[in-house]
């Protein structure tokens, strides 16, 4: 991953964290549920980490000599 892509994926993941503590601890987002918010952030993070192992991936077959 290069560093463009890197901070589009930490961007949002933060989104899904500031959700996610929102949902836990402010007296705003009480109707919210957490445990619904926390779903929603694991699914990005896994999402996040497939990507970039699929980044990884795609870049280790390019850079492989050709026979």
């Amino acid at each position: 991953m290069n560093e463009t892509d890197l901070a589009a994926s930490v961007e949002r993941l933060m989104a899904r964290v500031d959700y996610y503590l929102h949902c836990e601890l402010d007296e705003e987002y009480d109707h919210e549920r957490p445990d619904a918010a926390r779903r929603q952030l694991e699914a990005a993070l896994r999402q996040e980490l497939l990507r970039a192992s699929a980044v990884g991936l795609v870049s280790a077959i390019a850079s492989q000599p050709e026979s």
